[in-house]
């Protein structure tokens, strides 16, 4: 593992704001620097920078979680685990035997280790899959939570366990770790907020994008971790210049703007990052210089 790595949380408090855009470019632009990076999608429910990337998902590994099963010819009856489980995933019946709501079972097997009769086995099932691939610099790990299953954190701390092994075992020496966040201030958002140096979340000049800015550096400020604000569609007529002065009575740093533009549209659309050094797209237009003047910035401040 370098002894420099640094790891960047890209987020934002709604959903739509150009978190992926943000973070697959940023990825793409230290890869161009000849930096090794690691770009983790921690967007489980819906995973997308694969696409941005043209990149299949490769390599899966499912994610299992811990399921109770009863065997009633040994159960007491006595309600002991469902008077204990904090879930409340086990309906219990005066004598007996509890039922278990497996959709809102956390997996933390209190019941398993606490029945006194030992009627409680260890079963498992799986909830969802990460993914790895790696292409010319920039290794992609993807979160995906299975259709119907709510314990989407689990899938979080499945993406750091491989991440983690890889970097243990020397398989890959990163420069950076980019995270892509989901949306909002849930505790999938907080995990990888946590593991991160440095947090950059991304928003839109409009009252919804302010009133959702506020709510994710709330958190930020809670985890006591540094940040610096994107905005995106920056020219978006009508609020900006509230929002702007709104931004500097808090001392909201911003790292750059990005604003509409055509060519932001078409890379997103191809599956061709902007930035990619083979992008079609480089024809110094707004788009392009104003991820150069991120770029720019995001080193200043890294190196300060």
């Amino acid at each position: 593992m370098s002894k420099n790595l640094k790891i960047i949380c890209v987020t934002g408090g709604k959903g739509g704001t150009g978190k992926t855009l943000v973070a697959v470019n940023l990825a793409v632009m230290l890869k161009n620097q000849g930096n090794k990076i690691l770009l983790i999608d921690g967007d489980v429910e819906n995973p997308n920078t694969h696409l941005l990337l043209n990149r299949e998902l490769l390599n899966d590994k499912p994610v299992y979680m811990f399921k109770p099963k009863i065997s009633e010819h040994l159960c007491y009856k006595c309600g002991t685990c469902a008077e204990n489980c904090s879930a409340h995933a086990l309906l219990y019946i005066t004598n007996s035997v509890p039922i278990p709501m497996l959709t809102v079972c956390s997996g933390c097997k209190l019941c398993y280790k606490i029945c006194p009769s030992n009627a409680i086995e260890e079963d498992y099932k799986i909830i969802g899959w990460t993914y790895y691939s790696t292409k010319d610099n920039l290794s992609l790990m993807v979160g995906e939570l299975k259709p119907s299953e709510a314990r989407s954190a689990a899938i979080i701390e499945a993406l750091f366990k491989r991440m983690e092994d890889i970097q243990q075992n020397n398989i890959e020496d990163f420069d950076f770790i980019i995270f892509d966040s989901a949306p909002g201030a849930h505790c999938d958002v907080e995990l990888l907020i946590n593991k991160a140096d440095i947090i950059i979340p991304v928003t839109e000049p409009t009252k919804f994008g302010e009133l959702d800015l506020m709510r994710i550096i709330e958190l930020i400020n809670l985890l006591e971790k540094e940040y610096q604000i994107i905005i995106n569609r920056s020219t978006l007529p009508g609020y900006k210049d509230v929002f702007l002065k709104k931004l500097n009575d808090k001392n909201i740093n911003i790292l750059g703007e990005i604003p509409f533009d055509e060519d932001i549209v078409l890379s997103y659309c191809q599956g061709i990052p902007l930035m990619s050094e083979e992008s079609i797209f480089n024809t110094k237009n707004e788009g392009y210089l104003s991820f150069q003047t991120i770029f720019k910035n995001l080193l200043s401040w890294i190196n300060s």
